[in-house]
């Protein structure tokens, strides 16, 4: 489903969600490096440089919704299309060790960052994550390899095998209005 809300906004805001596998899913901490894959090394450049958009990448919710955003965009139709051609991009695994090196290295930070006081047992009681998961899936991201990006974005990321859905929240917008796969709202 692809749905444009109309708004008074002059720039777009830009999703499209795929669903893909929980958490303790043993592909979960592929595509969780592949998010920051992604996001680093191709579609920082194709969005926010060349496009002009205020941001955009990917994110990866614990309930495996694996979404591609931007904000403050002026081209929503050309960052559709960037959504698509960085799956095609991790597809055909054109990235090198390094930089999946640099994307499991940003997993990391997040994985090991320093919990507030307050926040602690939140994962626990918000998604059912224990300690003890949280630190198998530390041991995971170790074993992430070219093969398994490359694999999950074939298994996962091809369009018609999982649910796809994508939002737009901006101006109005012709070549939408011409496209009838878009709903119009």
């Amino acid at each position: 489903m692809k749905t444009h809300f109309q708004l008074p906004f002059p720039v777009n805001y830009v999703s499209e969600c795929v669903r893909t596998v929980p958490y303790m899913h043993p592909d979960f901490i592929n595509l969780h490096v592949l998010a920051r894959l992604l996001t680093a090394k191709f579609l920082h450049r194709e969005i926010r440089e060349k496009g002009g958009a205020y941001g955009g990448g990917v994110n990866l919710s614990h309930s495996g919704l694996f979404t591609f955003y931007s904000y403050r965009d002026p081209n929503s139709i050309d960052t559709i299309s960037a959504f698509r051609r960085s799956v095609d991009w991790a597809k055909a695994g054109k990235f090198t060790q390094e930089d999946i090196d640099e994307a499991k290295l940003s997993v990391f930070s997040t994985v090991d960052a320093p919990v507030a006081p307050s926040d602690k047992g939140l994962d626990r009681f918000l998604y059912g994550i224990s300690d003890e998961m949280k630190q198998k899936h530390r041991e995971q991201l170790f074993a992430v390899d070219h093969d398994g990006l490359v694999g999950v974005a074939n298994k996962y990321l091809t369009t018609g095998h999982s649910t796809w859905g994508a939002a737009i929240l901006g101006p109005e917008n012709e070549s939408i209005a011409r496209d009838p796969t878009w709903i119009q709202r």
